[in-house]
């Protein structure tokens, strides 16, 4: 079934996206372990750097590194698209970050399947767009 921006899940796949969101911003870390599906892969591809590849617990490891390095994680997020079907979710979202050590924005590709009864992140593509104004 193709996803599109106007299916019924699509509020349910951002607010999974949102509550990451505000949780890392908080700190609250123990949302990743719920947001996270058991076989999510990351792929990170910062500005001129090797690709970068993790699995659940190796990004999960990666963003606990980083928020121990930088002050509070910036919330701000722009959603280009929100799309779904019955199973599946896909993001196309940007955000200003400061885990590489500047102020970058990135742009994140993310897939979610429906899974266990909640909206889980399956696939996340990272990308740097460079230095945030």
């Amino acid at each position: 079934m193709t996803m599109t921006p106007d299916h019924p899940n699509v509020p349910a796949v951002k607010a999974a996206l949102d509550a990451l969101i505000s949780g890392v911003a908080g700190h609250a870390l123990d949302v990743l372990d719920q947001v996270y599906h058991a076989d999510m892969r990351t792929y990170l591809l910062p500005g001129g750097d090797a690709l970068m590849q993790n699995d659940k617990a190796g990004f999960i490891s990666h963003i606990q590194t980083a928020l121990a390095d930088m002050p509070d994680p910036d919330p701000w997020a722009q959603f280009h698209l929100v799309e779904a079907n019955d199973t599946h979710g896909h993001i196309l979202i940007s955000r200003r970050n400061g885990v590489t050590g500047r102020m970058e924005v990135l742009t994140l590709s993310i897939d979610f399947v429906l899974e266990d009864g909640r909206w889980q992140i399956i696939r996340e593509v990272i990308m740097s767009r460079g230095q945030a104004a």
